[in-house]
């Protein structure tokens, strides 16, 4: 069985137990509580399986994330003073309408497209593994009757390198399907603890909504991020475009990071299935990536990495009672200069809200 075969698998066994997971969650609530200040809980899985036209298991291979966040708090201390932070592009007479915090636990896996060879594949990116927590403060302001946006702030600790786990994680699903172990793993990056810190901020206004289509509504929902750290440091900015019957009032499905955009919140459904179909562009300027560039305080693999680095997406979004599907097709241009062609991969998330 192939690199990519095995991928596959491992792609379809998360997805069928995410989908499982979600009818029968929703299939025991008879109705929803839309008083509650709910807190949400939310399990993502990217691979390439879920892209029809990519044929290869390489470079991003495959993320998994697990996060939990919180009901609305009352913060105080430094978390009240960094989630009020007045950052540019704000409004003057904006005020808090809500915090809440959050934790992940993330792990993602980078290979080079020839996943057969022992040896260093020297005009590839190199092997890499990131495992890392991440603690999230969210707030949603409010503009007064102008709509609302919503930053976060995440803070991110973790370890990139053979401590990761990378070829543990690989090399035993591999053991466990019966299919060859990959042998190139001794030319990965180097253990070296990673730190980060980004800020996002997204618009949720009635002037980006414009008149319905053909019955449905339309609405527009751009964001601001930058990054800051030794695993990666960028600045961008994009956007989504959302159609549906009754588009909720919140921001879009989240992705793995480093994708940005959208948040675990949604608002649950109190009767039938609500749903929405969407489309986005997101465009970012790096200054380092550590799976490209390699490690910054020891010697290690690297490649030319490109400068700017662009990502187009489609996806739908299905709320049925407190439970949250989405799934995203993912279309990423060349992050270095000796890959051959663009990525594609997609993203299925699971939410519930409890």
């Amino acid at each position: 069985m192939s690199a990519c075969q095995i991928c596959r698998s491992t792609a379809l066994v998360a997805a069928g137990s995410l989908l499982f997971l979600a009818n029968a969650y929703a299939g025991d609530e008879d109705e929803t509580d839309t008083s509650r200040q709910w807190a949400f809980g939310t399990v993502q899985v990217e691979n390439d399986l879920f892209a029809n036209t990519a044929n290869t298991d390489r470079h991003y291979t495959n993320g998994l994330q697990a996060s939990v966040l919180s009901h609305p708090l009352e913060l105080t201390g430094w978390q009240q003073k960094v989630a009020t932070a007045r950052v540019p592009f704000g409004l003057d007479d904006a005020r808090p309408k809500s915090h809440r915090v959050g934790l992940a636990l993330g792990h993602s896996i980078f290979t080079p497209d020839d996943t057969d060879t022992a040896g260093l594949v020297a005009d590839d990116r190199p092997y890499a593994a990131w495992l890392h927590l991440t603690f999230t403060l969210q707030t949603l302001w409010d503009t007064y009757g102008r709509g609302t946006f919503q930053d976060q702030w995440k803070f991110d600790v973790g370890v990139v390198g053979p401590a990761a786990g990378g070829e543990f994680v690989q090399n035993n699903w591999h053991k466990l399907i019966g299919a060859e172990e990959v042998d190139g793993w001794d030319n990965q990056l180097r253990n070296e603890p990673g730190f980060n810190v980004t800020f996002e901020r997204a618009w949720n206004s009635p002037d980006l909504s414009p008149s319905e289509l053909g019955g449905l509504q339309v609405d527009g929902i751009p964001y601001v991020v930058a990054a800051l750290g030794n695993v990666q440091t960028y600045v961008g900015g994009g956007g989504i475009i959302r159609v549906g019957p009754d588009l909720p009032d919140d921001f879009g499905p989240a992705r793995i990071y480093p994708g940005v955009g959208g948040s675990e919140q949604f608002t649950p459904s109190e009767g039938g299935i609500d749903w929405y179909l969407f489309a986005g562009a997101e465009g970012r300027l790096v200054g380092r990536d550590m799976f490209l560039d390699g490690n910054l305080f020891r010697d290690s693999h690297n490649v030319d990495k490109k400068y700017f680095v662009s990502d187009l997406r489609l996806g739908a979004v299905a709320i049925w009672g407190r439970t949250r599907v989405s799934f995203t097709h993912v279309y990423r241009t060349k992050e270095y200069s000796q890959q051959p062609k663009p990525d594609q991969f997609g993203s299925l998330t699971l939410g519930f809200a409890f």
